[in-house]
């Protein structure tokens, strides 16, 4: 959103969806057993604001929370992309593929 824009209201139902999927990312890092133990690890940063405002917005939450939000999100993130691509070259040019 750019200084001076009206602020868009949320679709109705998006914040249930945006906690469901908030709660589905933390339960699957946790069943990888990436939040046993005790939080030992601290971190300390700067973000831009608009950032950091924005992920607050988006997910609907702020300090610590967004921060082990965001980290589980980016140990979770999928490799299909580069898998996807690897099988590039992989099929024959000659099979029939019945098209």
């Amino acid at each position: 959103m750019r200084e001076g824009e009206p602020k868009r209201e949320a679709r109705p139902g998006s914040r249930e969806i945006v906690a469901q999927r908030v709660a589905a990312t933390l339960d699957t890092v946790a069943a990888a057993g990436l939040l046993s133990g005790r939080k030992g690890k601290r971190i300390s940063g700067r973000a831009h604001d608009q950032l950091f405002a924005a992920a607050a917005e988006r997910s609907g939450l702020d300090g610590n929370d967004l921060l082990e939000y965001a980290l589980a999100k980016v140990a979770l993130e999928d490799d299909f992309t580069e898998r996807l691509l690897a099988l590039k070259g992989s099929v024959a040019k000659d099979v029939d593929l019945e098209f």
